[in-house]
Parts: C-alpha cells; structure tokens; sequence
C-alpha cells in the first residue's frame, strides 16, 4: 500500500501563449497538459521515490488517457482512479500577466471528478498510508468532491495516518457555506500546513506571518509558509526555521507549490528531517518554474538532491 495518498483532482490544462493575453478575444493556447493540483503532487512525490496513490476520477476520454499514463509512468498508483464513461475529464484554462499572476477558467462541476463519491475500497486503502494530503482547490471544486475530501480526512484522523494541507486557494472556485466549512474543519484537522503568505493572510485574518503561524500551531504540529522567491519558513512550537530560495529563470509558475508539497512530504516519509525536507522541497519548487506546463516541471530525486546539495 503507498505510503503517500492524496484524493483530489484530475484535469488537463490548456494555457494561453502570450502573456496578457485574456478569454474576451481569441488567441492562441497551448495544450493538453496533465494536471490538477493533488495530481502534481503525486507525480511529484513519486518522481522523489516515495510511495504514492491517487483516488479520483476521471471520464473515459483521451484527457483522462493522457493523465493515467503520465502517473503510471512516473510511479504512481492509480488504481484507485476510477472511469466515469458518462462524464468528461476536467479541464482548466489559464492566462498569464506580466507581474506572474494568473486567471482560470475551470470546468469540474459537471465532469467526472465533480462527481466523485468515496467508495468503501477507497477508505480501506487510503487508512493503511502514512500521509494523506488535500489541496483546498480540491474542496472548492464541487460539493461531492469537497465531501469526499472530508470524509477521507475523517478516516485519517480516526486511523492515525498524519493529514498534510495545502489550502491552496482559487478565487474562481469559490462556492458555498457547506464548502467553507468543510475546508475550515480540514484546516483544524490537519496535522502539516502548507500554505503561502498571502493565503496564510486570508485564512487567518492575521498581517504578520508569525501569529499566523503562531494561529495555525493551535491545532497542527508543523505549519510551512512558502514565499515564492524568498524564504520559507518552517514553525513549530516555539521554533522558526527559515531556508533559503533557490535561484532560477522562472517560465511558468504553475505547478510549483505543489512540487513542493510532493518533495517535500515524500523527504518526510523517507525519514529527512523537517528542515531538510523543506530544502527538497524548496529545491522542487525552484525546478518545477523552470518548464512552461503544470506537471512539466516535476522533477526527478536526482535532479532535486543536485540542487539541494550542491
């Protein structure tokens, strides 16, 4: 059984050419690429060589081809993604700013991961792992698929397998009442933290980054605060670690925090300790803005371990 599991999305990813380049008028988009961001983080995870599986959805069309053989490839188990033959892939569309921000358009609601339901095969599997990670976007991308999440977070917690959370927020995606809740009980349930300044910001309502964290250790043992190109910083109880950016040519944002994610919880479950697990990840990040592409930018342990211990 993997070590790793997530439960979350599958989707292509289709990506405007030119920076400000917008949806009101027609231009030119690059893709199908494989992602989804607890996708990434899979591919990611097992490109390190830690054990990893998946449980989603996808629709019996060559979207979804394209995303099981990219996993299989790399490693990951996805024998628990199932095969909706009456629902297509998800897909997401994006553009690109010239100050590196960027807008969506998704479609999930109506497509094969939105309605995804856990099966009892998919609790009996996912309670023998070590780590089980949710992104937030996952919560926010349908109802089911929100209780989904929950649920498996639920069993987590009830079998003793560590809730790692990425709170990874879209502002496309936001839904109701029901969703928020679901995701602020996550958050409470979550053993690990992984989150950006800003988002940190805007789920805590705290300005400084040290009572965010302070905020979040309440309940969860370790809170990682990623900050794109400046450091990240690493708390626990009383204790702040900061680790040094990794400098490279950035081409492509996407996909990035979720490298981290997946480097950095598989250095975990291969027994790195905290500091130089954010290193791994860190160095995962860095590599991953390298390639234009979501899931284009996982790397592999070889290519992670050169940056870190270079």
């Amino acid at each position: 059984m993997p070590d790793i599991i997530t439960i979350g999305e599958i989707l292509v990813e289709i990506m405007a050419e030119k920076k400000e380049q917008t949806f009101l008028q027609p231009g030119a988009f690059r893709g199908p690429f494989p992602s989804g961001a607890p996708a990434i983080f899979a591919d990611q995870a097992a490109r390190m060589g830690a054990d990893c599986g998946m449980i989603s959805r996808v629709g019996d069309d060559d979207f979804g081809r394209l995303n099981l053989k990219r996993l299989r490839d790399d490693g990951v188990d996805v024998t628990h993604v199932t095969v909706d033959p009456d629902r297509l892939t998800g897909i997401a569309f994006v553009t690109y700013r010239e100050d590196g921000d960027r807008s969506f358009i998704y479609h999930f609601k109506d497509s094969a991961v939105g309605h995804f339901t856990l099966q009892k095969t998919d609790e009996d599997y996912l309670i023998k792992a070590k780590y089980l990670h949710i992104m937030g976007c996952s919560l926010l991308a349908s109802p089911q698929l929100a209780q989904a999440a929950a649920r498996g977070v639920d069993l987590a917690v009830k079998h003793g397998v560590q809730v790692s959370f990425d709170p990874n927020i879209r502002p496309e995606l936001l839904r109701n009442e029901e969703t928020r809740q679901i995701f602020n009980l996550i958050l409470r349930q979550a053993d690990l933290i992984l989150t950006g300044v800003e988002e940190l910001r805007q789920i805590t309502g705290c300005t400084a980054v040290e009572d965010g964290a302070a905020q979040l250790l309440q309940t969860a043992s370790l809170v990682v605060v990623k900050n794109g190109s400046r450091e990240t910083n690493l708390y626990r109880q009383g204790k702040r670690i900061s680790v040094a950016p990794f400098s490279v040519d950035e081409v492509d944002p996407t996909g990035a925090g979720d490298c981290f994610d997946g480097a950095f919880i598989a250095a975990l479950v291969q027994g790195h300790e905290a500091e130089e697990a954010v290193r791994f990840g860190c160095a995962a990040g860095a590599l991953a803005v390298r390639q234009k592409g979501p899931m284009e930018g996982a790397s592999w342990r070889k290519e992670i371990e050169a940056l870190v211990y270079a």
